[in-house]
């Protein structure tokens, strides 16, 4: 009866184990962005269609991109001041579970690159 028992726990254990392998994770890239001297509008998930939209940082991983808005605090560490163009370096952390309302995409800034 033991052995059945300690058979049953190992089992179990290796059952657990291998599922953590299996959960998605976490994972960071360091990139650079352009940032944009102008401010953009997006409506952040939830937001009403009627309501007004927001400012938002515009901002692209390349010259020849579509720019992207994301909210105006949504690079960690960064002080944006209009009229300013940036390029920055910054860790992008892709989030494999998100909050229901927020992006899936952190960024948190290196160091600015260069202002004009």
């Amino acid at each position: 009866m033991k052995t059945l028992r300690n058979l049953l726990m190992c089992a179990v254990m290796l059952f657990a184990v291998s599922c953590d392998r299996d959960l998605p994770k976490d994972w960071s890239e360091v990139i650079n962005l352009y940032v944009d001297a102008e401010l953009g509008e997006y409506r952040p998930w939830g937001h009403p269609e009627d309501a007004e939209p927001l400012d938002g940082l515009k901002i692209k991983e390349r010259k020849d991109a579509d720019w992207e808005v994301i909210p105006i605090d949504g690079i960690i560490g960064f002080s944006y001041v209009e009229g300013n163009e940036y390029f920055i370096e910054v860790e992008k952390t892709h989030l494999a579970n998100p909050p229901a309302d927020a992006s899936n995409i952190i960024y948190t800034l290196i160091r600015i690159i260069s202002v004009h």
